[in-house]
């Protein structure tokens, strides 16, 4: 069965009759993330409402008012995924969320483009495809694409843009003639006996299932991100097309924006700035190392001349890192004393690094109430414990109840 949508991809509302209505645990696929979805999958007598096909993520829209999450095909039927079951029989208007879905058919109709140029003008033929929520990608078959050819590739497939390309529909049947000439790219295996073929004027011809634009000139332009290594054999080439180029364009802006208030500085000078503070930071992080490293070895001296040697050591110093508590631990090691040290993460002051050190029997007292305290996740291990403290929370109650233990020996 041709749907509705790929009959007129432009299509905005419809109404159709409900022919089923059932029950499904089946779950919620958005750009790869599954989530649980316990409600109704209803099928129509047709719909504008594209189910997931041949790389292009469904459509959401709604069903008179009857939100629909998902789309998905199953032979020729389409079904819509509700949280409240539609009476069978009844007529229901269709809506699609339009953003959306044009979003989609720009990404989709720049797919083609941009497979057809990289395969018939530079031999690097597409293996398949991702659309996801902010980019894309097409999978090629090679691990030899240079850099330096994408910018011919992608003024290539802008030039095609502005000279307004039409994009036609063709529909065949399975032994039409025709088809030799077309690609098997995005064709569904349980496709039916009618096929739908994807044509860019005198660039491209695709067998697809898909939702797509009019003219190039929908597209806007196209813009390539970046090559990165795929599977094995393959190479991975980002895009953004459309919408999607000047949406990540306004959030650039906003960045610089941002940016220079705080560098206080013009966006010409940013990355000299940034430069320089990472220099000094580097400088400053090797000098608080130093110190730090003076100051375990002064706690150090401190804890072994102690008169009398305390039972414990309980150490939280919001200036503490890692390092500093491990040096600790290793300069203390052999004074038999119970260690229980602290160290907040910088960006996440609720949470931590701990270690516990120090006897057997004070170990297994004390170990997993601390843990438990500091929802801490880890394990003793030749008789330290190093691990995460999810919750710091709970810090003065460790401290009541080492006091409390100590001083009940």
């Amino acid at each position: 069965m041709v749907f509705k949508c790929q009959e007129d991809s432009f299509l905005k509302e419809f109404t159709s009759k409900v022919i089923k209505c059932e029950e499904t645990k089946e779950p919620i696929v958005e750009y790869g993330k599954v989530s649980k979805f316990e409600g109704y999958q209803v099928t129509l007598e047709n719909t504008i409402l594209f189910p997931a096909g041949g790389g292009q993520p469904h459509d959401i829209g709604w069903l008179n008012n009857t939100e629909v999450l998902q789309v998905l095909r199953k032979g020729d039927e389409a079904l819509h995924f509700t949280r409240e079951p539609l009476e069978v029989g009844t007529e229901v208007a269709q809506r699609i969320d339009w953003a959306r879905r044009f979003d989609h058919m720009q990404q989709h109709s720049g797919q083609h483009l941009l497979s057809a140029i990289l395969e018939n003008e530079h031999n690097w033929p597409t293996t398949s495809w991702w659309l996801g929520a902010e980019e894309s990608y097409v999978e090629l078959d090679s691990t030899n694409v240079m850099e330096s050819t994408l910018g011919i590739v992608e003024e290539r497939c802008n030039e095609l843009i502005r000279l307004a390309k039409p994009v036609t529909v063709k529909f065949c049947k399975a032994n039409d003639p025709d088809l030799d000439e077309a690609h098997t790219r995005g064709l569904p295996k349980d496709c039916m006996d009618t096929i739908r073929v994807i044509r860019i004027a005198d660039v491209d011809e695709n067998m697809c299932c898909g939702t797509h634009v009019s003219n190039l000139s929908q597209l806007q332009t196209i813009k390539l991100l970046g090559i990165e290594p795929g599977k094995k054999g393959k190479s991975n080439l980002r895009f953004l097309v459309g919408n999607r180029v000047t949406n990540t364009l306004q959030r650039m802006l906003d960045r610089e924006k941002a940016l220079t208030a705080l560098l206080k500085n013009e966006p010409t000078k940013h990355e000299e700035l940034v430069s320089k503070l990472q220099k000094n930071l580097k400088i400053t992080n090797k000098n608080l190392q130093n110190v730090l490293s003076e100051l375990a070895e002064y706690e150090i001296n401190k804890i072994k001349s102690a008169n009398p040697k305390p039972k414990y050591v309980f150490m939280y110093k919001k200036e503490a890192t890692p390092d500093f508590n491990r040096a600790i631990c290793k300069g203390l090691e052999k004074e038999g004393l119970f260690l229980f040290l602290v160290s907040e993460e910088p960006d996440k002051p609720k949470e931590g690094q701990i270690i516990i050190q120090g006897p057997e029997e004070h170990c297994n007292a004390l170990g997993q109430q601390i843990t438990e305290l500091l929802k801490g996740k880890g394990a003793f291990k030749n008789g330290k414990f190093q691990g995460k403290a999810g919750d710091l929370g709970g810090i003065n109650k460790c401290k009541k109840l080492i006091d409390e233990y100590f001083n009940t020996q």
